[in-house]
């Protein structure tokens, strides 16, 4: 009677140990919905976290690097904004757009000397729903 108990609470506790030791990756999409949320709002802290929740959920996630990357351009945080583009480009290589913005920012931590991209180059290579990266130079729009 004993073994049977003990056998019954393993088949029980068995799916539960199965979660514990293999991560449910399906939260990335929502994180990066709320990251991108949070941005627009610029509430730069805040998107970070979530961005850094669909990594932490989905490693090969690259709209979350591009969304971390454009929170650091907005704060200024020029080479903590291109480590984070290039980590998104290497997991989307073929992305033209986001080729141009990591020369540009390359050349702006002075890494290499590439000229600017048009605004419209850099809102090619976000994610759909973040909000194009403002000019250097220019200053963000008011909070929606």
């Amino acid at each position: 009677m004993k073994k049977l108990n003990i056998l019954a609470a393993g088949i029980f506790l068995l799916p539960a140990i199965t979660a514990v030791a293999s991560p449910q990756n399906d939260h990335y999409p929502q994180y990066v919905e709320e990251g991108n949320r949070a941005l627009d709002g610029e509430k730069y802290d805040l998107a970070i976290e979530y961005y850094n929740s669909a990594i932490d959920d989905n490693s090969d996630c690259w709209q979350a690097y591009v969304g971390l990357g454009n929170c650091y351009y907005y704060q200024k945080k020029y080479k903590e904004s291109l480590k984070n583009y290039e980590k998104a480009l290497k997991m989307d290589p073929d992305n033209s757009e986001l080729i141009k913005f990591v020369q540009f920012l390359r050349a702006k931590v002075g890494t290499s000397t590439v000229p600017a991209p048009t605004p419209t180059v850099v809102s090619q290579a976000l994610p759909s729903g973040l909000p194009a990266l403002p000019p250097p130079g220019s200053t963000l729009p008011p909070p929606k």
